[in-house]
């Protein structure tokens, strides 16, 4: 853990990125996802573990939600019915 201050650049406010959080992919160009969170804390991702999230989120509520999907699928006109399973 490091502290470091919010600098203004230009009309923008920076938080620089320590170095020793290149090993762990936080390095100058690598695009991040930044969220607020419920209690005004930042939390800051790599965009490869965000998508991570989504895709294990989608697949648990479409694990939880199977047998509606089921039901629903040959009612989609947009899906080609042989390739429908989403894992």
């Amino acid at each position: 853990m490091e502290i470091v201050k919010i600098r203004r650049v230009g009309n923008s406010n920076v938080l620089s990125v320590p170095r020793a959080f290149a090993q762990a992919g936080y390095e100058a160009g690598q695009p991040v996802v930044i969220e607020q969170l419920d209690n005004g804390d930042l939390l800051i991702r790599r965009v490869e573990s965000h998508r991570a999230l989504i895709r294990e989120t989608m697949r648990a509520v479409a694990e939880r939600h199977r047998q509606s999907l089921d039901t629903l699928a040959p009612h989609d006109q947009s899906v080609d019915q042989s390739t429908s399973d989403p894992t």
